[in-house]
């Protein structure tokens, strides 16, 4: 008989498991991170007990080391659609963790089981960041991938995977009722539900809904009435990313995968800017994966060490301008790009 059985005192928590439990969980100033806890804590009872958090007792929370490590094992046998891993090392040991801090709050909170017995040593670290993408690649790939089979729907993708920086699942799950025109503005809005459940939405231009539209008008797309804009398999977005990288002369080592085409947008704006399109919880999410520019040339240290007149530029041609400010950093180039747009707008040159 294990020690619940010793304490069977009505009172001897103010609150039912599921609401500890739930006090703990929302305790977490992230909702990301609450919601997260919550799924894998709602998982691992699942599969130790067969039941919801709601149905907990005292006496389903007595575990042993050997059944976390056995729970541990489970998640690496499980197999995802093409046959591989569906979880990470680095998954599985946030699903832990999240059972580990749990247990940490309970022992506090006077139940009787032992945080100790949900020690175990972490999976190693599988994590491999994709590489970077820069956008003059990005736009090469969707032009370049017009020539193959479904070549308007691949390009599409790709062309909404460096604009809308929508992970891959959302992409494929997008319907074109959920692309809305603005009832104001010169563009369409696009909502998906992305990571952690969370609705995002993210404006598109008239352009390259139009592009999406040209899907519909191929033949093979009459057999589907799911309304999907996309009806690509992850093979085949494979297959065209290692098509792409021999056709490009994309090197191994730049490590570029579908998942690059997310990271395009983040050279682009301000901090406040990628936060925002990305729907982080938080700046330093942000910061962690902001696309970074390995060129130094123009670091603070060597600019303030150089003092050179402002009107350097007036002895230039115009062509020696321009070759100069295509050298700029790409998020530069753009920006400056749309001054000058505006610039021939207000001249009515455009």
């Amino acid at each position: 008989m294990n020690s619940f059985a010793k304490n069977n005192v009505v009172g001897l928590h103010s609150g039912s498991v599921y609401e500890d439990i739930m006090t703990h969980i929302n305790d977490f100033e992230s909702g990301f991170t609450s919601q997260n806890y919550k799924s894998s804590l709602s998982r691992f009872f699942m599969w130790m007990r067969g039941k919801e958090l709601t149905e907990l007792t005292e006496e389903d929370l007595y575990i042993r080391n050997a059944d976390l490590l056995k729970y541990r094992n489970y998640l690496k046998e499980i197999k995802d659609e093409e046959g591989g891993r569906k979880y990470s090392n680095n998954s599985i040991n946030n699903y832990i963790a999240a059972i580990q801090s749990l247990y940490k709050f309970l022992e506090k909170n006077d139940y009787e089981v032992k945080s100790i017995v949900t020690k175990i040593k972490p999976l190693a670290d599988d994590s491999q960041r994709c590489g970077t993408l820069y956008a003059h690649e990005a736009e090469k790939m969707a032009e370049v991938v017009l020539s193959t089979v479904k070549g308007i729907e691949k390009s599409a993708l790709i062309h909404m995977a460096y604009t809308t920086s929508f992970r891959k699942s959302s992409l494929l799950n997008i319907r074109y009722s959920d692309i809305v025109k603005h009832d104001i503005y010169d563009y369409y809005e696009v909502a998906v539900i992305g990571k952690g459940n969370k609705k995002h939405t993210v404006p598109i231009s008239c352009e390259l809904y139009n592009q999406l539209l040209q899907i519909k008008k191929q033949d093979y797309y009459k057999k589907y009435q799911d309304d999907k804009v996309f009806h690509l398999s992850k093979t085949t977005i494979q297959e065209m990313m290692d098509f792409l990288k021999q056709e490009l002369n994309i090197p191994p080592h730049r490590n570029i995968k579908f998942h690059s085409f997310r990271n395009v947008a983040s050279m682009y704006g301000t901090l406040e800017e990628a936060k925002a399109h990305y729907n982080h919880s938080s700046y330093d999410v942000t910061e962690r994966y902001r696309h970074k520019d390995n060129d130094l040339s123009n670091s603070l240290s060597l600019r303030i060490d150089k003092n050179i007149d402002d009107n350097i530029f007036n002895g230039l041609s115009k062509e020696e301008l321009i070759e100069i400010i295509l050298k700029q950093h790409e998020g530069a180039i753009f920006q400056m790009k749309r001054d000058a747009q505006n610039i021939l707008e207000r001249r009515g040159d455009m």
